[in-house]
């Protein structure tokens, strides 16, 4: 008798905390894209991006990667899945990249304005971009 108590408290909780996380991503501090928070963000999925895979930001801001519901990535600038150096990047995309695993999210600061092509070494096909404004 407790288990199905237990399993709709359960599934309230689970309710209530997507109703609440979809609220606070509504919310905003007026930066960048289209003035909500998700606006900065890059979501990847198993084998790819989701969603916008396009995103303005101004010089000093941050871009959200967020790898909650996809599989393992190695990110660096460059096209196809292959390295190029892009001046002004992030060191967190240099050469070496940034690993990603199931359940990630990172933040990470573009401080210099310009253009910045994002690609996966594990899955080429991934293609996402960076401007940065001054």
């Amino acid at each position: 008798m407790r288990r199905p108590i237990l399993a709709r408290g359960l599934a309230l909780a689970g309710l209530i905390l997507t109703i609440a996380l979809g609220l606070a991503a509504c919310g905003g501090d007026g930066s960048g894209g289209g003035g909500g928070s998700g606006a900065n963000t890059i979501t990847m999925g198993g084998t790819d991006f989701n969603g916008t895979t396009d995103v303005t930001i101004k010089a000093g801001q941050a871009v959200t990667f967020d790898d909650s519901n996809g599989g393992s990535h190695h990110l660096v600038t460059g096209s196809n899945g292959t390295f190029s150096q892009e001046a002004g990047a992030p060191s967190e995309f240099g050469a070496n990249g940034t690993d990603f695993n199931p359940g990630d999210t990172k933040s990470i600061t573009f401080a210099t304005a310009g253009t910045y092509h994002i690609t996966c070494t594990f899955h080429p096909s991934m293609a996402a971009t960076v401007t940065v404004t001054s």
